[in-house]
């Protein structure tokens, strides 16, 4: 087939991919299509984490042959025996004959483990067909192979200057209630939030996914993970109030107000470190943690005290910004909480990766460089 049928194909698979949206962490989102006499007889998608993934999905949905077909898959089929048997295997035994690929797996357990397995039996592959598209649909996923670490999002609402809050420190409400709305299926994208006892002090917030429409479709709440050095956070917090949801507390190991753990439900974990530094955590005891859950995609909800130390650490991965018309004015709590630079070459650049209007806001979504 040429390229623009490839295309208009493995654009078919990205669209079904996405419908397994807040339910497949951590695994990636996946969608398979299989053509015969550019016809499209079977098509399948990830649906769940431990589930049937989608080349399983497409291949035992079909009601006729497979032989001479075209399979049409958004990430490199795996390789390995996991939660499901290998991918690569189904599609060898169906005896379709060539198959597309948008990306190669980064997991080095599949890295071109399949392709190469699926070449030595005979089947045509062809790779790279939409691959940007592709890798953005599961960006985290590729972030946590490629640099051994979670994908990092700081969310915030902010006034056109820039402000997240007054002199005062008031900020409900600088954005709308349909920005407000809009963070919650963010929030489903993620399987953990960040965020620090000062933020659970001052506003006592849920930090979780309460939009009805979104709650229904996700298959757990994100973890939440608290940093709070001293243990100040008041074990009658909302943040505790959400059934079945994984809490992380990350204190000092040399803090003096350890709080039996019985004081909280059994789904909140204390982890003790002892790097923290005037009440900085090393980024690296968060990211060893945040691995050892599986939590590889982080939104990040705080102030901008912590927001100035990710940012001069350079930690920050993505930028999420609703803009509400509004002027706060120059005594207003900026949401970089960094010194201004003293010359311009040390600014720091960001590339805007979308820009989308919500009623009177502006959802601004940025990247690094």
């Amino acid at each position: 087939m040429n390229n623009t049928t490839d295309k208009k194909y493995m654009n078919k698979a990205i669209e079904l991919a996405k419908n397994g949206k807040y339910r497949t962490h951590p695994n990636p989102l996946v969608g398979a299509v299989i053509v015969k006499n550019d016809k499209i007889i079977s098509k399948g998608y990830h649906k769940r984490f431990r589930g049937k993934h989608a080349e399983r999905e497409a291949i035992d949905k079909s009601k006729e042959s497979l032989k001479g077909s075209t399979m049409y898959v958004t990430l490199e089929p795996c390789a390995h025996y996991g939660n499901t048997p290998p991918c690569v295997d189904a599609i060898i035994e169906s005896k379709i004959s060539r198959v597309v690929i948008a990306s190669k797996d980064p997991n080095p357990l599949v890295n071109e483990k399949s392709i190469n397995k699926l070449k030595d039996n005979g089947i045509d592959v062809t790779t790279g067909v939409c691959e940007s598209d592709a890798r953005e649909l599961n960006k985290s996923f590729f972030y946590k192979f490629n640099h051994d670490k979670p994908y990092m999002r700081l969310k915030y609402g902010i006034s056109i200057d820039g402000k997240i809050a007054n002199q005062r420190k008031e900020s409900k409400w600088i954005t709308s209630e349909d920005s407000r709305t809009f963070v919650q299926s963010k929030r489903a994208e993620v399987n953990a939030i960040l965020t620090t006892c000062n933020t659970v002090i001052d506003d006592n917030p849920y930090m979780n996914i309460r939009e009805k429409k979104i709650k229904d479709l996700i298959t757990n709440q994100p973890a939440l993970i608290v940093l709070d050095a001293k243990m100040r956070i008041p074990v009658t917090s909302n943040i505790f109030k959400t059934k079945n949801r994984l809490v992380i507390i990350i204190t000092d190991s040399k803090n003096t107000n350890n709080r039996p753990i019985k004081t909280y439900s059994e789904n909140v974990v204390i982890k003790y470190v002892n790097t923290f530094n005037n009440g900085k955590v090393n980024l690296k005891d968060i990211y060893e943690i945040a691995n050892t859950y599986d939590l590889n995609d982080i939104l990040i909800e705080c102030g901008n005290t912590f927001s100035r130390y990710l940012i001069k650490e350079n930690a920050v991965d993505e930028f999420m910004l609703f803009v509400a018309p509004k002027i706060i004015g120059d005594k207003g709590y900026t949401f970089s909480g960094i010194d201004p630079v003293q010359r311009l070459k040390d600014k720091i650049t960001l590339r805007i990766s979308e820009i989308m209007p919500i009623k009177n806001d502006l959802y601004i979504n940025l990247r690094k460089q």
